[in-house]
């Protein structure tokens, strides 16, 4: 008698029907989510023989906050023998920002802009400066919305490079939130994302597809994305404008 075939822990079909169950149920990361304005993202894959983990950092404002309570990385957590249900929960929300002693940094009554007397934000409790000067944005891309202001999603867009990874999850952040000692299997900063506005499922994605596909076998050498990314918070205008 012919021995059983060994059945996989997890296949990419699964993988794939999780995620796109997920976009149904507005529990997948879009980019150009009307209430939040995007600033950057990233995708961490764990993996080992029995549990699989995709965690995508949503890091944006999000207008209906306000301020700090505004500034926020969302991590949208998949994998199977989850705790909750995949994406959204309410526990994966970072909050990272907070006024350093120089007093409140936004606006008192809209808490939207900057307030043009505060220098400086604390960032995980670090002090980082700001800049208040119109060219350092436009230098990086970054119209301003209003001239006479800087808004608080230009003010998080005119800090990436340099301080981008102060406003991404810690490895420890991530360990709390995936079984314990689960493998780093693939890490994108940047990646084509699917367009849910316009239809697009993770499941036909090309990235997601490719993604899925390696955490089934263990094989990184499957992930070979041709497509342009898109993940920058430049292609996705319509983020935070509803």
């Amino acid at each position: 008698m012919a021995p059983k075939k060994h059945k996989e822990a997890f296949t990419a079909k699964e993988i794939l029907e999780q995620l796109d169950s997920a976009a149904r149920q507005f529990s997948f990361p879009m980019l150009d989510n009307g209430y939040l304005y995007p600033v950057t993202a990233r995708l961490s894959a764990y993996r080992n023989e029995s549990h699989w983990r995709i965690v995508i950092e949503v890091i944006g404002f999000n207008y209906r906050g306000g301020g700090h309570n505004g500034i926020e990385n969302c991590l949208y957590i998949f994998g199977n023998d989850l705790k909750h249900k995949p994406g959204l929960d309410n526990a994966n929300f970072l909050s990272l920002t907070a006024d350093s002693p120089e007093g409140n940094t936004f606006d008192r009554e809209t808490e939207s802009y900057l307030d043009p007397s505060i220098n400086t934000i604390l960032v995980r409790g670090n002090a980082i400066t700001l800049s208040h000067d119109p060219a350092f944005y436009e230098a990086k891309g970054i119209h301003l919305e209003d001239p006479g202001k800087i808004m608080i999603w230009e003010m998080m867009r005119g800090l990436l490079p340099e301080h981008r990874n102060q406003f991404l999850a810690t490895e420890e952040d991530i360990k709390q939130r995936i079984p314990a000692g689960l493998p780093l299997f693939i890490r994108l900063d940047d990646w084509n994302h699917p367009d849910l506005a316009n239809e697009e499922k993770p499941g036909k994605n090309e990235t997601f597809i490719m993604l899925a596909d390696a955490l089934e076998t263990g094989d990184k050498k499957i992930f070979k994305p041709t497509q342009t990314t898109n993940t920058h918070w430049s292609n996705w205008p319509e983020g935070g404008t509803l």
